[in-house]
Order: structure tokens, then sequence, then C-alpha cells
């Protein structure tokens, strides 16, 4: 009894999962529920999607249409069509199961990309079978919201027996996050294109997009100073204090006296020590993690009841979005100029990580950027306790980035202000702000064109 309770809950778990070859709507999102109805819909749409072809869809349309007039007038010419086209899917599909593909697939896919880049994804296909296939696509129906297919035409691939063979894609990443790619599917619509015959043999593959950061030319610091990308050592300044600190990777300037050769041998490449004396510059950075709605007109309502929409207000997240990248470039910036940078995106949840010199790689803070989510509450600012806001006054410079202004936006900015300590303020919005604040549009960044700051 158990055996089959286990059974009937692994059906369950592989029917909510959705079909495992086709792209689901909500990718990578395990707090999304999705309707029972729209999920039977989705499979149903897969398994027809799988079995025919789009102009194999229209030929059974007309096929239905004939065969039910055939059977209402039997002595009408419709029945001598209706014959022939049941000869043709006859023939197709027999012809299709003859040459049947045996195939085996390996699709390589880079674990990481980054917004608005094209990459590329190949395809290792070996035909097992003694006889030839013809006409072969790699996942041709990889569609999903967010990810778009940069190939001017879908490649085809034919193999003889026991050949092996590559296609690669391009493809294009337009949101950040964690992405889950269904099975790799491979199928032929020979011969005359109707019925599909497909392999999806693997699991889902993850990928992570990157957000897209600027390559800052130069970036205004708090205090007035400036840097740009060709004094990006000036921010560091080296003691001679023989207590010994740590060691480091070589940048150029470094003083290659100071090299650990036994490091750098075991890391094959330039390791310099550290010591307890050099000045370790320190920034910290708070995100706005959270999303206002927008207020709707009435006729805007009228419009999303009928489209079965919400009508209580809608979450534009392209402000947000701008906001993680602006962040992004920011902390990229600093942290190649000897910076250590806290980051805080505060919401109606904290999330506080660091990066820089001897903390957090560069990518390891982009996953975490790519995965971070923002909060729609009307808390923003209110876990920020007093302790934090000294913890990140005692960090030298501020850089705020904020989504709106409102009084917690204010207090936080006073709070700060009163400690003495520097600070830019950024807001993303089309309209100016206080003039505390710089106010960037957030198409200006998704675009690239804040360069500097």
């Amino acid at each position: 009894m158990s055996r089959l309770l286990e059974i009937c809950r692994r059906i369950q778990r592989s029917f909510l999962e959705g079909p495992p070859w086709f792209p689901m709507p909500v990718s990578g999102r395990k707090d999304k529920h999705i309707p029972l109805t729209f999920l039977i819909l989705l499979w149903l749409y897969a398994f027809l999607d799988r079995i025919l072809t789009p102009q194999g869809r229209m030929f059974l349309a007309v096929y239905l249409a004939i065969a039910s007039y055939s059977l209402i007038l039997s002595r009408s010419p419709a029945v001598i069509l209706f014959f022939i086209l049941s000869g043709v899917l006859f023939f197709d599909f027999l012809l299709g199961l003859l040459f049947y593909p045996r195939l085996k697939i390996k699709r390589t896919l880079p674990d990481r990309v980054t917004q608005g880049c094209e990459f590329q994804i190949s395809y290792t296909i070996e035909n097992r079978s003694s006889l030839p296939c013809f006409d072969l696509t790699a996942d041709p129906s990889l569609y999903m919201k967010h990810l778009t297919g940069t190939d001017s035409f879908i490649p085809r691939l034919t193999l003889d027996g026991g050949e092996t063979g590559t296609i690669s894609r391009g493809f294009l990443l337009q949101k950040r996050g964690v992405h889950i790619l269904p099975r790799p599917l491979i199928e032929t619509g020979f011969p005359f294109q109707i019925f599909k015959l497909s392999r999806s043999p693997g699991e889902r593959q993850r990928i992570i997009c990157h957000p897209g950061s600027i390559r800052l030319r130069s970036l205004r610091l708090p205090d007035g100073n400036a840097r740009n990308s060709e004094s990006v050592n000036s921010v560091a300044s080296v003691g001679e204090s023989m207590d010994f600190y740590g060691c480091r990777e070589y940048r150029t300037g470094d003083d290659p006296r100071k090299i650990h050769w036994v490091a750098s041998a075991k890391h094959a490449q330039f390791v310099v020590k550290e010591f307890q004396e050099e000045k370790l510059s320190c920034a910290a950075l708070i995100l706005d993690n959270s999303l206002a709605a927008n207020k709707l007109t009435f006729r805007m309502m009228l419009r999303n009841l009928f489209l079965l929409k919400p009508v209580n207000g809608c979450y534009d997240d392209s402000p947000f979005e701008a906001a993680v990248s602006l962040a992004a470039s920011i902390a990229n910036s600093l942290s190649s100029g000897d910076f250590v940078v806290d980051i805080f995106a505060a919401g109606s949840e904290i999330h506080h990580f660091r990066t820089g010199r001897n903390h957090m790689t560069q990518e390891a803070f982009l996953d975490i950027l790519a995965s971070l989510e923002p909060s729609k509450g009307t808390e923003r600012f209110r876990k920020i306790t007093p302790e934090d806001i000294r913890s990140i006054a005692s960090s030298g410079a501020v850089f705020l980035v904020l989504l709106s202004i409102d009084p917690e936006s204010e207090k936080l900015y006073r709070d700060l202000a009163d400690t003495g300590v520097p600070i830019r303020t950024f807001l993303i919005a089309s309209a100016p702000g206080p003039a505390w604040t710089e106010t960037i549009r957030a198409e200006d960044i998704l675009q690239g064109k804040a360069e500097e700051l």
C-alpha cells in the first residue's frame, strides 16, 4: 500500500511540474501557483505540439472537417478527398515509424550568462540506428517568456547511420534571474512534415542570468573625490607595517618585493602579501527593494476586469531592474578599485552581503543579484535599526539607490546624514526628486547610457 501511495505521489509531482519537454510559463519560481485547469490545458497543448507540426495541425483540422462532411453525405466527391488525405496520413505515419530516430543527445549550455548578451547552446547528437535520420531540429519550441532565439532560421541536421553531428543555436535572455530550461528536445517531421517524431532524454537544466551592468568610465565618490577606470589603484594606500594581514592577487602597481612566492606557486599566479596597516577602503550601498503599485484609472480598471487581470493596481518592475543594474555597476566599479562594498537590499526583509577585496567574488555577488526578488509590502526601511545605521555610516561612504520618495526614505536619508557620513542618493524615476537626490531614468540605465556617475 505504501509503495502504491509513493507511486501516486510521484505521478502527482510530475504532473504539477508540467511537461518536462515544454517551457513552463513560470520559470524558476516555486512560489508561483499554476491553476489546475490551466495545467491540464498546458499538458494537452504540450502533447499536441509534440505530436503534430504547425502545418500538421492545419492538415488535421481540414481532414476532420472533410471526414465529418463525408459521413453526412456519403455520395459526395469529398469522400474521394477523404481517402486521399487518409492515405497521406497513413504513409506519413508509416514512413516516420520506419525511420524513427534512435538518438543520444547532449545539450551544452553556459552556467551563467549576462542579461541582454547573446549566448550559444550546442547539441551533440549521435544516431544509434543503422538507418539515416532526416531533418533533425533541436529545441524548436524553446521560446520562454524572457528567452528568445537569435538565429534567422532554425538549423536542421541529417545524420547517416551511426553518425554524430552538432547543432548550435543562439539565444538571448532579456531578464535576470534563475531560469529553468525544459529537457532537450530533438525532433523530425520526416517525411511530409505532418507528424513529429521526437526524443527528449536528459533532465531540466538551470541557467543563471546576471543583471546587465554598465562599465562605468567614472564614478564620483560621496566625499567628492572622483575615480575612473584608469585609476583603480588610487583608493588604497599601502602601509609599511610588518604585521601580516593576508594575501590577495597581484595587481599592476604592486610592490614586487611583497610577492608571496610560495602562494604564487600554489595558485599558478602572482599573489602579494598585505599588512595590517594597509588602508582598506569601504563603502556601503543601500538598494531600495520595494515596488509600489501603479494607480489605475477607471478605464484601465474596466479593461483589466474584462481581461481577467487584477484591478487593484499593477507593478512595473523596470525601475527595480534598473536599480539592480545600477547597484551592480557601482559595486563592480568600487570592488575593482580595492573597495570592500557592503550591500543592503532593504524592503520587507533586509538582505546583507559583502563583496570586494578578500570577500565574496564578483561571480557570487552577481549570482545573488540575479536571484534577488523585489518585495511588494508597504514597509520599506523600517527594519533598518539604529545599529544598522551606525554600521553603515562606519563604512565612510554611502550610495543610496531609491525607487520613490516617501517619509520612510526621507527618514533614512536624514538618519544617515546626521551621522556625518558622505551620501550620494540616486532616484530611479522619470520626474526630478528632492534636491538631495540625483534622478536617473530607468530607460537610460537599462540601455547602458549611464556610464558616468
